[in-house]
């Protein structure tokens, strides 16, 4: 129970940061966004393993780490860091954060398919049914805003950057089947966000830090809130995702664009049609027919 707890809590900050996020690229660079996220998550959790250190015989010191362990997280750090997130802004400029939330929905039906190629996993007819409706779901969501007064062309293309943004989402959740090092949940959690940290360092030079010193004192508040929640986000699925089946981790993917849904319509003031509500119910069915057994 308190495992799966752990992973909605996980799905529920990352509504959090996407509706901070789309209030903050119109603020500052999305570069300097990033880079202040995993500094200031890098720092929280580091303060934070000597108060939750793991009480499991076999789990072992970051320096134990062999070379293979490294590269499984340094991948699965990226994809769900890094990669996801400037393809996430960079969508979530052109688009709403309702929409984002709902096309980030299609996740489960994702990861269903990158574990088709990978993994050779057959695609049975639940999670055949789950592709349909997520992409039925899809075609709702867009085919209203194409027909809606506020259409643009650019809302179309940040859809499709959102989209393309949950392929190396899914992959961080496709990798973690290779993973077998014992650490802790807060250390994985601290090098997820460590490894983001110094990939992000190199793009430092290409934003205009100006901006951020030039903040007002709420959007220095909601910078930190969404801080935090990148921190959090891999600290609660790490401490849940352990405990649970696949098919469960993947059912739980739904409280993100729910949760991203209804803070986005409480904060930002947007609005879901009834057609996109239809979509959004046929993205929903998509999670429950791939998280069920054939």
């Amino acid at each position: 129970m308190w495992s799966v707890l752990s992973l909605i809590v996980a799905q529920m900050v990352t509504g959090i940061n996407i509706t901070g996020s789309k209030f903050l690229v119109t603020q500052m660079p999305i570069i300097a966004l990033l880079e202040i996220r995993f500094i200031v998550g890098s720092l929280v959790l580091f303060v934070c393993i000597p108060f939750m250190q793991g009480k499991n015989s076999n789990e072992v010191k970051i320096s134990s780490l062999k070379r293979h362990d490294w590269l499984i997280l340094v991948v699965q750090a990226l994809c769900a860091g890094m990669f996801f997130n400037l393809l996430m802004l960079s969508g979530i400029q052109l688009t709403s954060a309702s929409i984002a939330g709902l096309i980030a929905s299609t996740l489960p039906a994702i990861i269903i398919i990158l574990s088709f190629f990978i993994f050779k996993q057959r695609i049975t007819r639940f999670k055949a049914l789950c592709i349909i409706f997520a992409t039925i779901g899809l075609i709702a969501i867009n085919g209203a805003s194409i027909s809606g007064a506020g259409f643009s062309a650019l809302s179309i293309i940040g859809d499709a950057i959102i989209l393309l943004a949950m392929i190396p989402e899914a992959l961080y959740y496709v990798i973690s089947k290779f993973k077998n090092s014992q650490l802790s949940p807060v250390k994985s959690a601290f090098l997820m966000n460590f490894i983001n940290a110094i990939a992000m360092t190199p793009l430092m030079f290409f934003a205009n830090w100006h901006a951020v010193f030039t903040l007002t004192t709420h959007a220095y508040f909601i910078l930190f809130l969404v801080s935090i929640s990148s921190a959090l986000f891999y600290l609660f699925w790490f401490l849940g995702c352990n405990q649970v089946s696949a098919g469960t981790a993947g059912l739980v993917t739904a409280a993100m664009p729910i949760s991203t849904l209804l803070l986005s319509f409480l904060f930002l003031g947007e609005h879901i049609t009834p057609v996109q509500g239809i979509g959004t119910l046929l993205i929903l069915l998509s999670i429950v027919f791939g998280a069920r057994k054939s």
